[in-house]
This record gives structure tokens, C-alpha cells and sequence, in this order.
């Protein structure tokens, strides 16, 4: 919660003290009426998806014999994420806002090592679960009418991890939708494209054998999702808004978004 409240000590006076000139250029799209500026957003966030392993490494005690991974494609690696975040957003211009993000991120990754052919390996299964503050940024692009919208949103992440093991998680995504205006209600579909780069290793105790040492760099298997999503705007104040993911990786995004 520290980078909540660092982040309403920097927005907050710049939202108190900022006039009329946000956005800039607003000139360009007439008498359109314009949301109000500044925003602050609460976002819940999940995610079920599989990885592909780009490295793995392993040393056994000595005396042991070394690991040989005949084929690293046949591992089953699945990835379930709870994210929650504080976000503040600025429209810089009518086309364009950016912005900053501060949250929490819980994850649980598991490398099923049971379809592979991996001589001298004596567990099945590595799971590696953590947990850490997420920092992030990012900008969307928006065009559209009173009845229709198109957009793209890129956002990257950074966490910082604490957890059994030594991990780092980088992420970049675009967010592509078009969508329907109907009253304050609407309507919108379109994907997701996701690059995850995991990375942990470590040390854990296998019983009969003693201490392993590991490294395991993850990427993610399917970079693209589709989308569908609804929001309703409570005045020029607040919207509420759900969107979910299907196909090959699944996802459900919440998001509360107030204005001023």
C-alpha cells in the first residue's frame, strides 16, 4: 500500500492545481466533449496461461549422475496470476493518455516434468509460487465517435519478488479493441497480445538426495488472447468496468475508474 499513497501524493496536487489547457490540443476535435483529465483506477486482474521453457538448468550433488533433457518442449508449465493495482492516468492529449501503475502480484508457476524424457531426475514436478509489488507504465491510443470507439493500449510491467526462490518477471502488452456507445453503457471486443519473460532460480531440497541447484527461464506460449468486454459510465465522474479473455490464455479484468 506504500506506492498507493506515493502515488496520491503526486497525482492529487497536480490534479488540484491543473486548469482548463488538459488536454492539449483540444481544439482539434471541436465542441466534442471531452472526459475529464485526470483518473484514478482500481484494477483486479487474473490470469490462467501455459509457458514454454527457453533454459533449464540443473546440478545434482556429486555422485549423481547429470540431467539430460532430451526434448525441453514436452514440459507442461502452467502460470495462474491475482494482480491488483492502483493506476493513475493523465489525457495528455484528446487522442492520448498515459499512465502509472503501483500493486500486488501473486503468482503460482508449476514445471511438469512428467511427459519428459529427463534421465536421473528425480521429482516430477517443480512448483515455484510468489509474491512482490508490480511497477509499470503505459499509454493508449483512442479514435473514435459518440457511437464508436477504436483503441490500442501498451502497457509494461516490472515486479519485484520475494518468494521461495530468486525471480524476476518482466511483461509487455497491447491491447487492441473496438467497440459501441450506447447511452453510458459500452461495448467492446478485440485481444490481447502478452510477452512474459520469467525467470528463477535457486536452491531446494529433494529428500534422499540433498540441496539442487536450478535456473529456469520461462516465455510465454501463446502471445495472443481475444477479448469482450462491458462498462457503464456513472456521469463524467466514475465508470465501472469487466472484460474477459478466452482462447489459449484466459483472463478476467475488473476495473473502477473515478475522474477529475
Amino acid at each position: 500500500m506504500r506506492g498507493f499513497f506515493v502515488l496520491l501524493a503526486v497525482l492529487l496536487p497536480l490534479a488540484s492545481s491543473a486548469d482548463s489547457s488538459l488536454p492539449f490540443m483540444k481544439d482539434l476535435v471541436g465542441d466534442t466533449e471531452l472526459p475529464r483529465p485526470w483518473g484514478l483506477s482500481i484494477d483486479f486482474y487474473t490470469m490462467d496461461q501455459d509457458y514454454d521453457v527457453q533454459n533449464l538448468k540443473f546440478e545434482l550433488p556429486e555422485g549423481f549422475p547429470p540431467l539430460v533433457v532430451d526434448d525441453p518442449s514436452l514440459l507442461e508449465v502452467t502460470n495462474d496470476v491475482m494482480h491488483f493495482d492502483i493506476k493513475g492516468d493523465v489525457w495528455l492529449l484528446p487522442f492520448l493518455n498515459v499512465f502509472g501503475l503501483v500493486g500486488k502480484v501473486d503468482t503460482d508457476t508449476v514445471v511438469d516434468f512428467s511427459k519428459a524424457n529427463i534421465i536421473g531426475l528425480p521429482f516430477s514436478k517443480l512448483p515455484v509460487s510468489f509474491d512482490g509489488t508490480v511497477y509499470g507504465g503505459g499509454f493508449t491510443l483512442v479514435y473514435g465517435t459518440e457511437r464508436w470507439f477504436t483503441s490500442a493500449t501498451t502497457t509494461y510491467t516490472k515486479s519485484s519478488i520475494s518468494g521461495d526462490f530468486k525471480s524476476t518477471v518482466d511483461s509487455i502488452s497491447v491491447q487492441p479493441r473496438i467497440g459501441l456507445i450506447r447511452d453510458n453503457w459500452v461495448f467492446w471486443a478485440g485481444g490481447m497480445y502478452l510477452d512474459v519473460d520469467e525467470h528463477h532460480s535457486g536452491v531446494f531440497d529433494v529428500p534422499g538426495i540433498g540441496e539442487v541447484d536450478f535456473a529456469i527461464d520461462l516465455i510465454t506460449r501463446d502471445n495472443w488472447n481475444y477479448t469482450a468486454g462491458i462498462g457503464h459510465y456513472f456521469g463524467d465522474r466514475a465508470n465501472l468496468s469487466f472484460e474477459i479473455g478466452f482462447g489459449e490464455r484466459t483472463h478476467t479484468l475488473f476495473n473502477f475508474n473515478v475522474r477529475f
